[in-house]
Parts: C-alpha cells; sequence; structure tokens
C-alpha cells in the first residue's frame, strides 16, 4: 500500500484482544512501554482489503475484522522498524492522520470515526472540590488528563455553576464530590444548573450508610435534598454494570442535568443485561415478577431487597416481585398501577433518611387505595461514628426483620 497506518496484526486465535494489540504495537515499532487508555474497545469495523502483492504472493480481496484499542507511549522512547511488518515507524499527530494514509476506505470510513471520536472526547471534563481521588484522579491520573481535568478547590458552589456554564456551551462536564458537601451548593444546583437545564453529571459519592459514619461527613441526607429539584435526573444504579451505562448515557445526553449515586456497598458485579438509554424517564424495572408482595430496592439496598426476595419464597413460599427503579426524581405510575392487581403490599428500601425521601412518594401515590406500604430506611438523625449493621438493625432493615414484618 506504500501508506501509513497504525500498528497491528493478527489474533491468530487469542482471545484477549487488547493483549494483542499491546503486544503488536510493541513488536511493530521497538517501543517498550505501553498501556491502554481505556480497556475497552475503542472502534470495530469491518475492512476491505483489496487484492495485493505480499513477500512476492498475491492476496486476493477480503474482509478485515477490526479491533480499535487506544493506547498511550512515551514519544521518546527510542523506535525502529520491524522488517518483515513495515518499511517505516514514526510518530503522527492526530490531525495529520488523514493527510500521512492514503488508502482511501480506511481513511474515509475508520480514520475519520475515530479522528472525530477523539475530538469529542475533549468536550469531556471532570471536575472535583479539593477532593480528586474520591473518583480516582490520583496525581499520575491528574497529569495524564492534563486540562480536563480541573480541581477547584473546597468551592463546591463554583463547581457547580462552572459544570453548568461548561454544559451551556456545549461541553461534557462531571463535578465530582462527596454526597455531604452537596449541601453547600443546593442554591447553584437548583438556580444555575437546573432552571437552566443544562446537561452537566453529578456524581454523587459515599451517599450510603455504607460511606463516611462521622456525623459532619454523612451521606445520607442527599435524597430528600435533591430529588425534588424541578429538572434533575437523579440516577441509583445497582451494580457496576449500570452505573457505567449510566454515566456513558449522561455524559452525552443533551437534555437534562443528571446526578447519579456512585455505589458505595462494594463493587457489584452483574451478568445482568442493562439499559444504555435512560432518556425515557421515571420507568422502573420489574427484575423479578411475581404476587403478593413488591419489593421496590432502591441503588445500594438492591441486594437486600434481592435477599428479601429469596426469604420471602424460603421461609412464607411467596414468590415476590423485586422491581429496580433507577429513577430517584420520579415514580414509575404504571407499573405502580400495575401492582394492584395482584399485590397486598408494597415494600420500599433507600440507602438514607425516610423522610422526604423517596420512599414516601410511593406511600403517597398508593394513599387513596387499599394497598398497604411499608417503607425502610434510616429516621432523622445525627448518627456518629456508627456501626453499619447496628444501624440497619435498629431501624430494622435486615432481611429477618423485613420478613417478620411481612408476616
Amino acid at each position: 500500500y506504500n501508506s501509513w497506518g497504525w500498528t497491528g496484526g493478527h489474533s491468530d486465535g487469542d482471545s484477549d484482544l487488547l493483549y494483542v494489540a499491546m503486544k503488536e504495537a510493541k513488536e511493530e515499532t521497538g517501543i517498550k512501554h505501553v498501556k491502554p487508555i481505556l480497556n475497552d474497545i475503542y472502534s470495530l469495523e469491518i475492512i476491505n482489503v483489496d487484492g495485493h502483492e505480499k513477500r512476492g504472493k498475491y492476496v486476493g480481496s477480503h474482509a478485515h475484522l477490526n479491533v480499535t484499542y487506544l493506547l498511550e507511549a512515551d514519544e521518546k522512547e527510542e523506535i525502529h522498524i520491524k522488517e518483515d511488518e513495515n518499511s517505516g515507524v514514526k510518530w503522527v499527530k492526530i490531525e495529520d492522520i488523514l493527510k500521512e494514509t492514503s488508502e482511501k476506505w480506511v481513511k474515509e470510513r475508520v480514520y475519520t470515526k475515530i479522528i472525530e471520536k477523539m475530538k469529542k472526547d475533549k468536550k469531556v471534563v471532570a471536575v472535583v472540590a479539593g477532593v480528586p481521588t474520591n473518583i480516582g484522579f490520583t496525581k499520575e491520573k491528574r497529569e495524564e488528563a492534563k486540562d480536563q481535568f480541573v480541581d477547584v478547590g473546597i468551592a463546591e458552589e463554583h463547581a457547580v455553576a462552572f459544570v453548568s456554564g461548561i454544559a451551556k456551551n456545549g461541553g461534557k462536564p462531571i463535578f465530582a464530590t462527596h454526597a455531604s458537601f452537596m449541601q453547600r451548593t443546593y442554591d447553584q444546583l437548583s438556580q444555575d444548573l437546573c432552571i437552566n437545564k443544562n446537561p452537566a453529571t453529578i456524581l454523587v459519592n459515599t451517599a450510603s450508610v455504607y460511606g463516611m459514619n462521622d456525623v459532619t461527613h454523612l451521606g445520607l441526607y442527599d435524597i430528600p435534598m435533591m430529588s425534588n429539584i424541578p429538572n434533575l435526573v437523579y440516577l441509583a444504579p445497582t451494580c457496576k454494570k449500570e452505573y457505567f451505562a449510566m454515566l456513558d448515557w449522561s455524559i452525552e445526553q443533551n437534555e437534562f442535568p443528571v446526578a447519579i449515586r456512585v455505589p458505595c456497598n462494594g463493587v457489584i458485579s452483574s451478568e445482568k443485561e442493562v439499559e444504555r438509554d435512560y432518556s425515557n424517564l421515571n420507568k422502573f424495572k420489574v427484575e423479578e415478577k411475581g404476587n403478593k408482595v413488591a419489593i421496590i430496592a432502591l441503588g445500594d439496598f438492591f441486594e437486600i431487597g434481592r435477599s428479601v426476595l429469596k426469604g420471602l419464597k424460603e421461609e412464607l413460599g411467596i414468590s415476590a416481585t423485586l422491581i429496580n427503579p433507577r429513577y430517584i426524581t420520579g415514580l414509575d405510575e404504571e407499573c405502580l398501577e400495575d401492582l394492584k392487581q395482584n399485590h397486598d403490599i408494597v415494600i420500599t428500601l433507600e440507602d438514607g433518611m425516610l423522610e422526604g425521601g423517596f420512599g414516601e412518594k410511593i406511600a403517597s401515590f398508593y394513599g387513596t387505595s387499599d394497598m398497604k406500604v411499608k417503607n425502610y430506611g434510616i429516621k432523622k438523625s445525627f448518627p456518629d461514628r456508627y456501626n453499619v449493621e447496628d444501624l440497619l438493625r435498629e431501624n430494622r432493615i435486615t432481611k429477618e426483620q423485613i420478613i417478620e414484618d411481612i408476616k
């Protein structure tokens, strides 16, 4: 082809494609150190390869299944050609790639897409307020992010107004801090961000009984405070996979200001399929369909709901319904209405204060019906230096206590 292109090779049956990409990059350039920017596949294409001559033999036209990863290396490292694979190796600026390649099909359908995606990614900026490691921005990561990372210092009010302005101007900002610090910036959340419906992403960390337990750093009050702000979409993922799906959607959408409760009960992995688009607001997900008892378990307390589901079956022979509400800021009235057909009681579980919280909205919805509702959460208080298991037991949020109440 006599054209510049990215490094690469054949997987030859190796299922670890990232490993293959890194190995080929080293072999074909002489670089000793290379690391992935993302562990996920960055781009996937089917590439048409025209008939050509290789090492004196004709190779007929065929299709390549092309998997692309983004890798990072030090441009100061010595590079050299690999004679049986290439005739030249050099660094090329991203903006110059299209000038260097003469492969028309690849140029129009592959490189252009990758470059556009890279340029779009430049709009993403992470913002923190004096606590960069709350979302993993160590010194090394901050240096890697360069001007796409901003620490405003202990000034949450400025951070929210800042990301609101970035979103208004077409950027994709993410502000992350601990739940206990969100109270400092209520005005900016409400007036700067949500009145203007600017599509920034707010990551609310340690919003949980499993978070910090010092009385001045409790993450138990965010739901009553934030879920009643108009225009805000507040999401509660139940596992790592769902959290990343919600985060990806929030960054790319441009309709809503979105807050996401970062999971805090350990890294819960799940093989279940999760949705990628959350723009159809306030749609609950029925994970297990049953009757008599419906368990609506929010975010980190979803696993408690799952244990209650199992216990009801084993101890009382009840095949209950288990629901992942996902949205804190609205009700799926159609789902709640359907439960009236074959359920007698609805149980709500939320990882925060009961008063003004998520469960009370569901109790209000059923107020004029015969449906019984039992809300579980933390009673209004300032618990200090608590033991999680003790706090849950004091509020009757254990599998055994909930099943006893249902009896």
